[in-house]
């Protein structure tokens, strides 16, 4: 008896830790943040060559807007659309063509903000989709596609 009650209580603090560090790692990102972000998206025809339509981004920052790149296909808001934000996204965008594509994000870690972007896939009848593989995005590796 002794035995289960001590495994029950070694259980509660494990679940306890893990959801402190849940919030700890990635906390509630604040609304009143959320909308100092927009997002832009200039449509910029098909490719002739390719045949892919093509999408500049830009990221509105307290009134300045700053270009994040040139993306294959259209692009579109996270807020307001059927996507959720990823732990620690304060604000995102997901171009998208042909079954796969690029998310812009900008993530709050450890008190700052990165701007990021990461690769989407949807995947197979097999398997599922990918969203992940954030990196940083800096004027030298933003896309131009």
């Amino acid at each position: 008896m002794q035995k289960n009650v001590a495994v029950a209580i070694a259980g509660l603090v494990i679940i306890a830790g893990i959801v402190f560090w849940a919030f700890w790692a990635y906390p509630p990102v604040d609304e009143a943040l959320r909308d100092q972000f927009s997002w832009t998206f200039l449509d910029l025809g098909v490719d002739p060559q390719l045949q892919k339509p093509k999408t500049q981004v830009l990221l509105r920052v307290a009134g300045v807007d700053i270009p994040v790149g040139i993306y294959e296909g259209s692009c579109f808001n996270i807020k307001g659309s059927s996507w959720e934000y990823l732990p620690g996204e304060v604000a995102g965008a997901i171009c998208w063509w042909a079954g796969g594509g690029h998310e812009i994000g900008v993530f709050e870690e450890r008190g700052a903000l990165a701007l990021k972007e990461g690769i989407i896939d949807e995947g197979t009848a097999d398997g599922g989709g990918f969203r992940g593989n954030f990196k940083p995005l800096t004027s030298t590796s933003s896309p131009e596609i």
